[in-house]
């Protein structure tokens, strides 16, 4: 029942917005040409490949280690990722919108796109989502769902009413896509700065920020690896030189990408059982916690393919129909990725972050050689297939990295007996 009512909650913080947003999906692909969704989709694409380095994954950290520490030591280390996710995330966006700016500018053979302000609108909306996030997994952790649903519910509106204001209204197009999150992010990011204002107030020092950063170097330097499960597709893509089709990729890949809104919510609402359960050693209590999110993935992936042509049609008001098969394949994605992240989780609970680190170079290695072929074959299909298979490839090297790691937890017997 706890489950359930969790799921739901979590379920109808990120339905609500949805829902909200697939409204006002249809005006939006009114006032968006393809070319409009091929600009603003090959700069998000680089989000997958920076975001990582920028947010440095901390607030892994600060999840791995919540039920390890007392109320106070809880709190003590909620204002030191707080703080070091402002200063740390803002000074590496800079450097990360440096270093893109130079590779698209001397680098980057025959590029459809301006550079300039869509590059600078893409990196600088993701260091402001830091502070949300942290106390998003605060909520999650002390499972208060109805906290979860009103934080996120607030946010995902707000970023859609700015979608509305820039593209609709003002009629921006690829430059109003690009816009609205940054609006949206910074607006929420300086109420959060206000609002949780007494965790500045705690004493922290770098020895305490060293500790995480050493222990999440791994983890975002895989995940920066992670861009080549999508991103680096959607990017290749663009040397096809085929505008409009590009386009049409692009619509169909972002409308599968709700389907990350219930994956994510199907995580959110386990993640911290499927944490405790593997630190208190309850192994059968989290296989059957794995098999049901399992389940739930493939049942959101099942009845996005089988309704794709009416989903599509609706959300574009039926200007990109032509999207609905590379939509389809790519929602396969939401079942490996989904599986794959699940075995990530574990490496990362048992203190085996490298592990993350090793797979993403093999698995990167693995795409970087393929997907050349895939695109020569089958040209856009063969992109979107490649984002299915990856998660297959990533999630069997983290697994055979696993069995030659075998180890009980270090603490999982004391935890037990605390518990």
């Amino acid at each position: 029942m706890a489950y359930g009512r969790n799921l739901t909650t979590y379920f109808g913080a990120s339905i609500v917005p949805m829902l909200l947003g697939l409204v006002s999906n249809p005006w939006v692909a009114k006032n968006m040409s393809p070319e409009d969704y091929a600009t603003s989709g090959y700069y998000v694409s680089f989000s997958s490949l920076i975001s990582p380095v920028i947010i440095f994954y901390m607030i892994h950290y600060y999840i791995k280690e919540y039920f390890r520490r007392n109320e106070e030591e809880r709190r003590r280390l909620y204002a030191v990722i707080a703080k070091a996710t402002i200063w740390f995330s803002g000074t590496v966006s800079i450097v990360c919108f440096v270093l893109l700016y130079i590779y698209l500018a001397y680098f980057a053979i025959d590029l459809s796109f301006p550079i300039m302000p869509y590059l600078a609108l893409m990196v600088f909306a993701l260091p402001l989502t830091g502070l949300l996030n942290l106390q998003l997994a605060q909520y999650r952790m002390e499972k208060k769902a109805k906290a979860y649903f009103w934080l996120s519910s607030a946010n995902g509106l707000l970023n859609i009413l700015c979608t509305l204001l820039f593209v609709v209204w003002l009629k921006w197009g690829a430059f109003g896509k690009l816009l609205g999150p940054l609006v949206c992010n910074a607006s929420v990011f300086c109420t959060m700065l206000y609002f949780f204002r007494d965790s500045w107030h705690v004493r922290t020092n770098f020895s305490d920020v060293r500790k995480v950063l050493i222990f999440c170097f791994p983890l975002a330097l895989s995940a920066m690896l992670g861009y080549f499960t999508s991103g680096f597709t959607t990017t290749y893509l663009e040397s096809v030189g085929e505008t409009s089709e590009y386009g049409y990729y692009i619509v169909g890949a972002s409308i599968a990408a709700y389907l990350t809104t219930f994956s994510t919510a199907v995580g959110n609402t386990f993640q911290p059982d499927l944490y405790e359960t593997v630190i208190k050693g309850q192994y059968r209590r989290y296989a059957g916690i794995c098999a049901l999110e399992i389940c739930c993935f493939i049942l959101i992936a099942t009845a996005f393919i089988a309704l794709a042509p009416y989903i599509i049609s609706l959300l574009t008001a039926g200007r990109y129909l032509a999207s609905t098969p590379y939509a389809r394949i790519i929602a396969l994605s939401t079942v490996t990725s989904g599986i794959y992240y699940l075995i990530n989780n574990y490496s990362i609970v048992t203190d085996r972050p490298r592990l993350y680190l090793y797979t993403s170079i093999i698995g990167s290695l693995f795409i970087v050689a393929c997907l050349p072929m895939l695109v020569d074959k089958w040209s856009f299909y063969g992109g979107a297939w490649m984002t299915v298979i990856s998660y297959i490839v990533f999630g069997i090297v983290n697994i055979i990295l696993l069995l030659f790691t075998h180890r009980p937890p270090k603490e999982r017997q004391k935890i037990a007996k605390m518990s």
